[in-house]
């Protein structure tokens, strides 16, 4: 037989026995029982066989040998195995000629039989016995593979290169570059893709924002994405496919986001993926519209060919596996001790990283947020698009993810929460035998105005003229008082949550700065008061918002959704806000909406033909008009600057001044609004309060025994002459938002839930709560809850009785239900008003 032309193949074996195979298939079964055994079959000049040695091979003929893999991974082997193999099927392959010619059955076959057997056996005999055993499909594929590993094609393959850790090092930290410039790229609108361009999409990325790699933003977006790398390596444990799979993942990521960023200007939150969960995925699939067509193509064209060369990639490389380890043989040697060790450790750890840095960006005292605060980071999440851009897409995005919003409560569970339920479901009982009224006939009015307060109560400031003498004198005739707010200078939305749920952001813990945020979304439902509106009129048409500013501030869209408002009409809402003329003065233009724009827009609302048979209402509005902040667009025609005696800095009293000029007009646009809204025929109920003081007393601020005066603003509850109104309140001077529907359900005379029972009895004991917030710029807190009794004392808490901290106690376990439990309380009906009938 001429070697030189001889072809190995893996031929069928079904019609030929043993003997008829041709010379060149002993070869291959040869070199498997060599690969198999560590003895070659001895064969002597006269063809017998050696007992001892085929003894020896058919004992090892069923020994597993090593694995590919693990040959390629024992650094303890040199030995190139497929060419030791080759040599010693040279040596052989005459003996195997020579036997299969003369019909004899040659020893690599025999050696598959036991050698009692093989004595008592013809050659022929011989041959039908091991036909069986060589018909076996396994060893076929072994034989098929050997072959296969003799051929050209593998000894050039099996010579190709294992990439090293440096170069996963180097492409990791490109492919992460390009990564957070897509993010970078994606929260910018003035960027877009433009199809027409000769530059690609990835060069268009690259070019608009390589420059702003250095930036606080990048940085911040680096870390964040190299740890979900990390995670997706780790993970699948092979470098090329975990690549592929975190290209997908900041693929989806980018221009979702850019999408998003786009039509609502708005980045992804992780309410969206909330929202996708509980069915809402349409919700987020119509941010897109024709126009973003060629860019969402060209994205899914740019991640697919990424993720394709990946997988080449991962074929070429002949490392295999990222961290080495053997799940056969765990344990068998201390290499694969500390390969198996860190294959299991490796991704847990990496999750913990990120679970660690996502929660300790909102903690103020965690060593992330210290670490980040060093590079520059400052959370705007009054304004989620403005943080994203400042910090970051992926920093905003884990910063809303996790937050502790409460410290646990060891008893909550079910059997609690039945007892709390049953504890004030008589307490409402108690209160409904002395009402006869039903709080959802009554349209209810909340009105937040924006900065409002009396800047004579603040120490040092002096004016001549009273800027708010209308508001003043309604206060004296109706249910008036001071609201004790969580906010100076801003903070806004942490106020108007409470008032809107009944919550207190003195329950919460450290880390939670802003429910807007941090909390509401990422809930699958949400109780507010408005719901009961919606209850008693059977759809929500009942709840209207009013805000004349952006509806993305605070994620007021994404909120009064869940909240169950029909409509939150904005600037940017569709349809939008009707009335949203700003103020002309001789000065210049207001940048901000007046209020008697905003309050036209309730009139407008009240006054609509279309809603005759809708009932009752419940209307939120928040106003802008006194927003910071505060240039002089009055000249000459503002009073104040003149009657202004306060012994501050110039530019202070200038401030004050312009800030005492809008008081001055809000005070006259309410009593216009309060006046149309008398002449109504129907009850209408009317909250208002500012939310907190405007940040411009320097000089009083730095005083610390000014600082509850710093945090107490005006309001009053008013119902119209269709109204059934009690007498004023007799325990409303001090207040906080909080308690403000448990109020208007005493002074319209309306029977209660078991919940605004509850607020109703903690108001009496408690007159006032928050968590004062002393920087709202820096979301820092500052200090434990402040508690203040009916005259506005501060209440020691150690001091309590018995009986008022068990109210304070089960408060805060009705908000756990609420906002990290449950709704256990919910469910059995807590918030629900008695019927009109009962």
């Amino acid at each position: 037989m001429d070697n030189g032309t001889q072809q190995e193949t893996c031929i069928s074996t079904d019609a030929q026995t043993p003997s008829d195979i041709p010379a060149q298939s002993d070869d291959v079964i040869m070199d498997d029982a060599q690969s198999e055994t560590s003895t070659l079959t001895k064969v002597d000049a006269g063809g017998a066989f050696d007992s001892k040695s085929v003894s020896e091979d058919f004992a090892d003929s069923g020994r597993e040998s090593k694995s590919d893999a693990e040959q390629e991974d024992d650094p303890q082997s040199g030995v190139d195995l497929h060419e030791d193999s080759r040599d010693a099927t040279a040596v052989e392959t005459h003996a195997s000629e020579d036997d299969a010619d003369d019909g004899v059955m040659p020893p690599e076959h025999s050696s598959q039989i036991p050698v009692g057997a093989q004595q008592r056996m013809t050659p022929n005999a011989a041959n039908t016995g091991v036909d069986a055993i060589y018909h076996h499909p396994i060893r076929r594929l072994k034989k098929c593979w050997s072959a296969y590993k003799r051929t050209r094609f593998y000894r050039i393959w099996n010579k190709r290169p294992r990439f090293s850790y440096g170069a996963y090092v180097v492409v990791a930290f490109v492919l992460i570059e390009i990564a957070d410039m897509g993010l970078l790229w994606s929260v910018t609108k003035e960027l877009t893709y433009d199809s027409n361009a000769s530059e690609s999409m990835l060069q268009q990325i690259i070019s608009g924002t390589y420059h702003w790699l250095s930036g606080t933003s990048a940085i911040l977006n680096f870390f964040a994405l190299g740890i979900i790398y990390l995670i997706c390596v780790t993970l699948i444990n092979r470098f090329w496919i975990g690549t592929a799979l975190f290209v997908v993942i900041s693929g989806i990521f980018t221009f979702a986001n850019k999408v998003k960023v786009t039509m609502r200007d708005e980045p992804i939150i992780p309410s969206d993926l909330t929202t996708m969960t509980a069915g809402g995925a349409g919700n987020v699939t119509s941010f897109a519209t024709a126009d973003m067509q060629s860019t969402i193509h060209a994205g899914i064209v740019l991640v697919v060919w990424s993720v394709v060369l990946c997988l080449l990639l991962q074929i070429v490389d002949k490392r295999s596996m990222f961290i080495h380890c053997s799940w056969r043989r765990p344990f068998s040697g201390p290499k694969n001790i500390i390969g198996t060790v860190s294959r299991v450790l490796a991704p847990i750890l990496s999750v913990c990283l990120i679970v660690t840095y996502a929660t300790g960006l909102s903690n103020l005292d965690s060593g992330v947020r210290k670490f980040v605060d060093e590079i520059g980071y400052v959370p705007r999440l009054w304004n989620v698009m403005e943080d994203a851009q400042m910090s970051g897409a992926a920093t905003t995005f884990l910063s809303l993810t996790k937050v502790k919003a409460m410290e646990s409560e060891p008893d909550y569970g079910k059997p609690a929460m039945q007892r709390i339920y049953n504890r004030y479901a008589r307490q409402a009982d108690a209160i409904n035998m002395k009402r006869a009224g039903t709080l959802t006939d009554n349209t209810v009015i909340m009105v937040l105005s924006e900065s409002f307060s009396d800047p004579t109560r603040v120490p040092g400031v002096k004016l001549v003229a009273d800027p708010m003498p209308g508001i003043r004198g309604i206060e004296s005739t109706t249910t008036s008082g001071l609201m004790l707010s969580p906010g100076y200078g801003g903070g806004t939305a942490n106020i108007e949550f409470q008032q809107m749920t009944g919550l207190s952001m003195a329950n919460f813990s450290d880390s939670m700065l802003s429910p807007y945020q941090q909390l509401v979304p990422n809930r699958l439902q949400f109780f507010s008061f408005n719901q009961m509106w919606n209850q008693a009129c059977g759809s929500d048409a009942c709840s209207v918002g009013f805000h004349p500013y952006l509806q993305g501030f605070y994620l007021r869209n994404v909120n009064y959704q869940k909240f169950g408002f029909s409509h939150l009409y904005t600037l940017d809402s569709n349809p939008q806000i009707k009335h949203q003329g700003t103020y002309q003065g001789v000065g210049g233009t207001s940048e901000t909406v007046t209020d008697e724009q905003a309050y036209q827009n309730v009139l407008d609302e009240i006054n609509d033909p279309a809603g005759d048979n809708r009932g009752s209402q419940y209307i939120e509005l928040v106003t802008m008009q006194n927003h910071s902040p505060y240039p002089d667009v009055y000249g000459n025609s503002n009073e104040f600057k003149d009657d202004n005696d306060s012994e501050v800095p110039t530019d202070e009293r200038n401030a004050i001044s312009t800030y005492a000029k809008g008081v001055q007009r809000t005070d006259q646009a309410t009593l216009d609004f309060l006046d149309q809204l008398d002449a109504m025929n129907k009850p209408i109920t009317v909250v208002f309060y500012g939310d907190h003081l405007p940040g411009i007393y320097t000089t009083a601020s730095q005083d610390p025994a000014n600082d509850l005066a710093l945090h107490e603003t005006d309001y009053f509850i008013w119902s119209n002459k269709a109204s059934q109104r009690s007498e004023s309140l007799t325990d409303a001077k001090f207040s906080s938002s909080n308690y403000f529907m448990a109020q208007v359900a005493e002074q319209t005379d309306a029977k209660v839930s078991p919940y605004l029972a509850l607020l109703t009895v903690l108001h009496e004991r408690i007159a006032a709560m928050s968590k004062p917030i002393a920087s709202v710029a820096d979301w820092s807190v500052a200090g434990s809850p402040t508690y203040l009794d009916s005259d506005g004392n501060p209440i020691n808490p150690d001091a309590l009785s018995d009986e008022d901290k068990q109210l304070l106690e089960d408060y805060r376990m009705v908000q756990y239900d609420m906002c990290v439990g449950k709704n256990y309380l919910q469910d059995m009906g807590f918030m629900e008003l008695p019927s009109s009938h009962s």
